[in-house]
This record gives C-alpha cells, sequence and structure tokens, in this order.
C-alpha cells in the first residue's frame, strides 16, 4: 500500500478543510431548498474527495443527491466540526443534518430523524495487537480513541468499562476524544491508543485503506440506527420522509449501499 490511498490523503488534509457553517440563518425556502450539514469524516458514508478536497462524497451524498433529484428540490451542503452539527441545526442554521448521526433517546428530545441505516460499533486496532485485544475486557486500563462530541461514543465506552473492567475491580477503559477519525488514526498508528471506537462501516473503510496495518478486532453488541436529522418544526420532513421511502424501495439506495461496500442488509427499507 503506498503513501498515496484516499484514507491517507484524508488524514493529511483533513485539520486543513474543515469548513465554518455560515451563522445566517439558513431555513428552506418555499419547500425547495435546504442547507445539509456534514462533518464530511465518515468513510464511506461522507467524506473529502481525496482527488478534489473541494467534493465531500460517499454512500450519504449520492443518498442526498438522488433524493433531491426525485423531491425536486435544491441543497447546499455545508461542512463543519463533527460537535458542531447538531447544535447548528437546532438554532436554524441549517436545515439537516446528514453525517451518519446516531438516532439516540437522548438527541430525539430535541430533534427528529428520518432513518437509513441500522450500523453498530466496533473497536479497531493494530494489526500487532488483534490476538490479544479481542475483546472489552482486554481493554481494560488501556486508551481507546472516540470523537469528539458523540455521546453514544462515550455512552459505549462507559457502559463497556463498567461492565467488563471497573465492576471486576480492574482499571477503567480511557476514552480518549479527537475532532476526527483522521486525527485518531496516527495515534492508533504510533501506540498512544490502543483501539479506536467508531461505527463498523468507517472503520471497514479505514482498514481497507491501510492495509495490513489495522484490525477490527471485535464488534459492540449493540446496534443503532442512523439518520437524517431535522429540527422539530420543520414543516417539510413529510416531504423528505417520501422521498426517503422511494430511495429505499427504488432500487437506488442497493445501488448505492454495492458501490460504497455498505451490506445492503444494513439499509433501513421500512422505518414505522
Amino acid at each position: 500500500m503506498t503513501e498515496t490511498t484516499p484514507f491517507k490523503k484524508l488524514m493529511t488534509v483533513s485539520a486543513l478543510l474543515a469548513a465554518v457553517v455560515t451563522t445566517a440563518p439558513a431555513f428552506a425556502a418555499d419547500g425547495d431548498s435546504y442547507t445539509i450539514a456534514t462533518s464530511a469524516d465518515f468513510p464511506p458514508l461522507s467524506y473529502r474527495d481525496p482527488d478534489d478536497t473541494s467534493k465531500v462524497i460517499g454512500f450519504e451524498m449520492d443518498m442526498i443527491e438522488a433524493m433531491s433529484e426525485h423531491g425536486g428540490w435544491d441543497y447546499e451542503l455545508k461542512t463543519s466540526a463533527f460537535n458542531g452539527l447538531l447544535p447548528s441545526l437546532k438554532s436554524g442554521r441549517v436545515d439537516m443534518v446528514v453525517s451518519d448521526i446516531y438516532n439516540t433517546a437522548e438527541r430525539r428530545k430535541s430533534v427528529d430523524f428520518i432513518n437509513y441505516i441500522e450500523n453498530g460499533f466496533a473497536v479497531m486496532v493494530r494489526a500487532d495487537d488483534a490476538d490479544t485485544l479481542t475483546s472489552y475486557d482486554a481493554m481494560c486500563g488501556k486508551n481507546i480513541g472516540i470523537l469528539t462530541g458523540s455521546a453514544p461514543e462515550m455512552d459505549a465506552v462507559t457502559a463497556a468499562s463498567e461492565k467488563h473492567c471497573e465492576s471486576q475491580g480492574k482499571p477503567a477503559i480511557q476514552p480518549k476524544s479527537y475532532p476526527s477519525v483522521a486525527q485518531e488514526i496516527p495515534q492508533l498508528a504510533n501506540g498512544r491508543l490502543s483501539g479506536i471506537l467508531e461505527t463498523l462501516t468507517t472503520l471497514a473503510y479505514a482498514q481497507s485503506q491501510n492495509e495490513g496495518k489495522f484490525e477490527i478486532a471485535f464488534r459492540d453488541p449493540n446496534t443503532t440506527k442512523v439518520g437524517i436529522a431535522l429540527r422539530k418544526d420543520s414543516d417539510f420532513a413529510a416531504d423528505i420522509k417520501e422521498d426517503m421511502a422511494w430511495y429505499m424501495s427504488s432500487g437506488t439506495a442497493d445501488e448505492h449501499a454495492r458501490k460504497w461496500d455498505i451490506p445492503v442488509e444494513a439499509l433501513i427499507k421500512t422505518d414505522d
């Protein structure tokens, strides 16, 4: 594997390319134009194109493009750090967030979701450690990387530490937060992190782009729905939900999933 693999390119430019979400109100005009926010940090769902870093590519971007064409609406894409996405949505600066956002009970208190993938966490380690770091039990007392602002990731590490380590009289798992997945990768490579906890889709891509260096050691037993986040006062939610239903039933979602090496079985075809 050469030094020009897409994920390595992504790592080298990620800190320089984060754009700030505009502060001007971005409510949809006449229901046909929306501002969508993403962190562009979750390959293969959404990430910056290594060959043209002004573009964001991935399954989520193909999904939004197909839905907008079907529904006849336009959109503007804005990028910001992950921990700024939902605050921008709640304040009305953007209309939607599409960025591997986990649909959790806590988040549902303030935003609504239109789900499209059932995803789950996994832990990736250095290939040399894959035979020994095979479960949360083996992570006791070790550092594990999580994404800044991701309460579900923090909750997963905390729960695992309490169940597998602290309740057994072992040292706790130590979560270390970073603004992006791309910033976690070198910390794992140099040994400052023993593992990274992230969605399975993202880690599978990272592993494939760093052949022989990392391995997905184990999966967290819990799964969570991922969805488009909308404000609770969004009067266009029904239209977006109809566009999602078309996307999932038309075969387009299956095509995009195969394109980005996402299991078709992970797609949420019906969401009651």
